[in-house]
């Protein structure tokens, strides 16, 4: 990345967004270079207010650091109720920004948004809050400096003897207000918070998701069991469950029309609230199962709302109305996803859209089989203020499998933030590695702080730093799978598996092609030992494909098991599906399937 010149203008999209705010960037302008650093000295020092928060003072620490790295200068952090100097970065609520003419004002950045701006030879970087400027550090450093944090354990930072830059006047806020993705490395506290995602707070201990938790949540979803549990109650009070096919089931949901069974999830709510008072947010949610209740009460609700979402929504809202300064959450989820005719959410209720039953083989917008998702999602702008959307983005039956749809992530988020969500989770891989694993959290947590970013940019960007000389054949790899499922027409599903692709993109002539580019990207990298490591770990999807399609001989497919499990257990890989498939015992099906294989042959 070359230092900007005062000949170039940083120009940033501008996109208007109705409840999460504008995200507005201006232009730099034509005006003189400015020398950051020369051989390894510089002349600025990092200035922080005197009662400087938590965030300001890692905000500084980060830069100062950053700034080492790329160039070898120390620059010190100072207070500012030290004299000001000529050549200063000014961080955060600092004193120093009263004699400087800031073109954005803290309160329209918001929490999160923030200003990176030129004033004379001091660089200003400072947000609506300690957040904001945080956020604002991270973009100078990856914007101007070239700083990449590719994924948990690879950052991309250049090495530079002279900096210069032009005249910055950069003014950014996001364009959703919660932003998570779940994948393992973005789990990772500090790719979070440099890749700019506010919603992860989970705990991952050697590549395994040992804690979830989400930023300002209590409860998360699926709670009707914890709020009421059959074991403690359906022998007593069966009336509280939910009547299915004319019996009573502990494995479906609530009956919410039971008084008795809102006294006790407000009083669940009350005493978990008692202990977390930090949360913000709480979920009241269905079970993940269907069964939603058919007593006469639940029923006629359900008949006049037009959806069973009718007497979930009029629950909801007695139990928000207990709790006016929390936001009670709850699923929009499968059998509940429909809008109600005549109920609305009560103020301080939040909806999570759910997109489960979506194909993803075009953009939801585009997709003619998404239709009545499209609706939901208009029509639930409409009446609510509060909208999350819940986003499947990975193949959960199949985790390592090429699943290509990377070309629809940009349209449906732009889809969502402009009929007004508020939110996105991206539900990944929370187990380690995966197909393109590292590519999708890095992407998406680009696409969910600006959802007009330059897609192609950034996954070239990514190859190059992640997979070094292989990123030529891996980027042809990557267009060619979405190319051909574009042609096929064939349904992309995230229960879905490669069988479902024989005859399009995962065709045993189209693997052999890929394994080729492959051969390719293997051979670019065998100076780079790290950089071979990942692209063997990239082509472990293509092993995983054979071994399930039954391509070569079964000698070929013994050869393919023992370069996918050895670059698994390498890699740390975990589990080949979601649920229920660990490395080991997928490994004991292939081998005994083709050792089984193998005697038949043999007795021919």
């Amino acid at each position: 990345m070359q230092p900007i010149t005062k000949f170039q203008v940083v120009i940033s999209a501008l996109l208007r967004l109705s409840l999460a705010g504008p995200l507005f960037l201006s232009t730099t302008t034509l005006a003189e270079e400015w020398e950051l650093a020369r051989d390894g000295a510089s002349r600025y020092r990092i200035v922080i207010p005197a009662a400087a928060s938590e965030k300001e003072t890692e905000a500084a620490t980060e830069l100062q650091a950053f700034i080492r790295q790329v160039s070898q200068a120390e620059l010190p952090i100072i207070n500012d109720d030290q004299p000001p100097a000529e050549y200063e970065i000014v961080l955060g609520a600092s004193r120093r920004l009263r004699g400087l003419k800031i073109s954005a004002g803290t309160e329209a950045l918001g929490e999160e948004g923030f200003t990176i701006q030129t004033v004379g030879n001091r660089l200003v970087i400072t947000g609506g809050t300690d957040q904001g400027t945080c956020y604002g550090v991270y973009a100078f450093l990856e914007d101007y400096l070239g700083c990449r944090w590719l994924s948990s354990k690879v950052s991309q930072i250049p090495k530079r003897n002279h900096i210069m830059l032009g005249q910055i006047l950069d003014t950014q806020k996001p364009a959703l207000a919660y932003r998570e993705v779940y994948y393992s490395d973005a789990m990772d506290a500090r790719f979070a918070r440099r890749n700019k995602l506010n919603g992860n707070a989970s705990i991952i201990q050697d590549g395994r998701l040992r804690r979830e938790q989400h930023r300002g949540w209590g409860y998360w979803c699926h709670t009707f069991g914890t709020h009421v549990p059959a074991a403690k109650y359906f022998q007593s009070h069966p009336e509280y469950f939910a009547l299915v096919d004319g019996r009573r089931r502990t494995d479906k949901q609530l009956c919410l029309t039971h008084p008795e069974v809102l006294a006790l999830v407000v009083a669940d709510l009350r005493q978990r609230m008692q202990k977390n008072p930090e949360a913000h947010y709480w979920s009241v949610s269905q079970n993940d199962t269907g069964g939603n209740c058919q007593c006469p009460a639940c029923q006629a609700i359900d008949v006049r709302e037009g959806t069973p979402m009718g007497s979930l929504l009029e629950f909801i809202n007695r139990v928000a109305a207990e709790f006016p300064e929390k936001t009670i959450s709850t699923l929009s989820y499968q059998y509940s996803r429909r809008p109600p005719k005549n109920l609305r959410p009560a103020t301080n209720v939040l909806i999570m859209l759910c997109s489960i039953e979506c194909d993803r083989r075009q953009p939801i917008a585009l997709e003619p089989s998404s239709a009545s998702f499209r609706e939901d999602v208009v029509n639930w702008s409409k009446i609510c203020n509060q909208v999350f959307v819940w986003d499947y983005v990975v193949q959960f039956s199949h985790l390592v499998s090429p699943f290509p749809n990377l070309r629809i992530l940009q349209p449906d988020i732009q889809f969502f933030v402009n009929n007004h969500a508020r939110g996105v989770f991206s539900q990944g891989n929370r187990e380690a590695h995966g197909e393109w694993a590292e590519l999708r959290a890095y992407l998406l947590a680009k696409l969910l702080w600006n959802p007009t970013c330059n897609v192609d940019r950034i996954i070239n960007d990514f190859l190059k730093g992640f997979y070094g000389a292989a990123a030529g054949p891996l980027r042809q790899c990557i267009d060619l799978q979405h190319d051909v499922l574009a042609k096929s027409g064939a349904r992309l599903q995230i229960f879905g598996g490669p069988a479902d692709h024989r005859q399009g993109y995962l065709s045993r002539e189209l693997v052999q092609r890929y394994q080729q580019l492959f051969d390719d990207a293997e051979q670019r990298t065998q100076e780079d030992p790290e950089c071979l490591a990942r692209v063997q770990m990239a082509r472990l999807p293509l092993f995983y494909v054979q071994l399930q399609l039954g391509y070569g001989s079964v000698d070929d497919r013994l050869r393919d098991a023992q370069r996918l499990f050895a670059t698994a257990q390498r890699a740390g890989l975990l589990m080949f599906n979601e649920w229920n498939l660990p490395v080991e015992r997928y490994r004991q099906q292939v081998m005994d399937q083709l050792q089984k294989e193998k005697a038949v042959s043999l007795t021919k």
